[in-house]
């Protein structure tokens, strides 16, 4: 078990070493001091403790009496590493914690390491898509002649407009629908909050955006009721009852995958047929109403019980487009069409866009429009679809 040893660079945090089991390494980590919080136990005395949080640097040193030349330089090397990473995080924790700034050395930032703190600290809902943003601008650098030699390492000066343009170019070419959009408008608040810290004199990515063919209208596939029917229909051995059955939850409330994972039976109120839970993207509260039949295909259970067991999104939309295959249906079907098609169906059938608004938990019904572009296709189909005039 590692014992604390000394301390080897001061500040706060300092640096700290300490034994391992080896008996010849020496590991750090760094410590810092949050300062004094009073308590009051039981007896209603009033007592101080101190606040510590620690930081494991995988950095380590040799722990011998006599060194080689080649281990005498190894610990110069990560000491000075060790150095440098406190004196970073020491100007992290003052503009934190008192609202100090400092002037930036942007020679000395790996943009790469900078991302990686700044997804640890990430709190909100789309810190999979920011990973996810990350991931495909190295990919692009990787895959980039000319850009290859920043794979490993990247300052912030190297980041350029050009080379904004060039991974936006890369993204509308892969990827489908909003997908080009949505990955760059969340590369475009990484680099914006590296801006905001001082890392960039002037954010690179200002003025380029990601182009969207046909902005405004829906991308992804929808189910249409007698697609639906197809679906409820077809049953097959060895299929997945907790997918099928969350799945068609989604479709006749319109909850999102990450949504429809985390229901308990407390979010059910059999009384009046209603499902109430927060959501994950927004954090709004929302209600919908259940039928009956909605009901019985979610059964009864302990308030703290899932709903249902589904595996990854991965997982999930392969289980969903093998059923659609099975169902005869000609269709890229994913679990977020399921929000779309009831999107689409409950405004083709309601004409009422706030209704359908508030049904799909929209803060605003400009989210919305979008399924009025479905029912306008809708009626181009039924008006070409009239008998040519001779």
């Amino acid at each position: 078990m590692a014992k604390s040893k000394s301390i080897l660079i001061s500040g706060n945090p300092f640096v700290q070493i300490r034994d391992t089991k080896e008996g010849d390494k020496y590991t750090m980590r760094l410590v810092y001091n949050l300062g004094d919080i009073y308590e009051v136990d039981a007896n209603g005395n009033r007592r101080r403790r101190q606040q510590w949080k620690y930081e494991k640097l995988n950095l380590w040193l040799w722990n011998k009496k006599h060194l080689s030349p080649a281990e005498s330089e190894h610990n110069r090397v990560a000491k000075e590493a060790a150095k440098l990473v406190r004196e970073e995080r020491e100007r992290q924790f003052l503009s934190k914690t008192q609202g100090y700034t400092f002037a930036v050395d942007r020679n000395k930032i790996n943009l790469y390491d900078w991302m990686e703190d700044y997804i640890k600290e990430y709190i909100k809902a789309d810190e999979r898509v920011i990973r996810l943003s990350i991931k495909r601008f190295r990919a692009f650098i990787d895959s980039n002649k000319r850009y290859a030699i920043f794979s490993k390492c990247i300052h912030p000066d190297q980041l350029t407009p050009e080379m904004v343009e060039a991974f936006v170019d890369k993204l509308e070419a892969d990827c489908r629908g909003e997908g080009a959009k949505t990955l760059y408008k969340r590369f475009k608040k990484i680099i914006t909050a590296a801006t905001k810290q001082g890392i960039f004199l002037d954010n690179p990515c200002d003025g380029i955006s990601a182009k969207v063919e046909d902005e405004g209208r829906l991308k992804k596939d929808v189910l249409t009721a007698d697609e639906i029917t197809r679906l409820i229909q077809c049953k097959f051995d060895r299929q997945s009852d907790d997918v099928r059955r969350a799945f068609l939850l989604s479709l006749f409330t319109g909850l999102r995958y990450c949504d429809v994972k985390e229901l308990r039976y407390r979010n059910i109120n059999y009384e009046e047929c209603t499902l109430t839970f927060q959501q994950q993207k927004t954090k709004r509260t929302n209600t919908v109403p259940l039928r009956h039949d909605l009901i019985a295909l979610i059964g009864r259970g302990e308030p703290d019980q899932l709903l249902f067991h589904v595996g990854s999104p991965t997982a999930c939309n392969k289980a969903l487009q093998h059923w659609v295959e099975r169902a005869g249906i000609n269709k890229h079907i994913t679990w977020h069409c399921a929000r779309h098609s009831f999107g689409a169906l409950t405004y083709y059938n309601l004409k009422d866009l706030r209704a359908t608004s508030e049904l799909l938990g929209h803060a605003d019904t400009k989210v919305t429009q979008i399924y009025t572009k479905v029912f306008d296709d809708r009626k181009r189909e039924l008006v070409d679809s009239l008998p040519a005039i001779e």
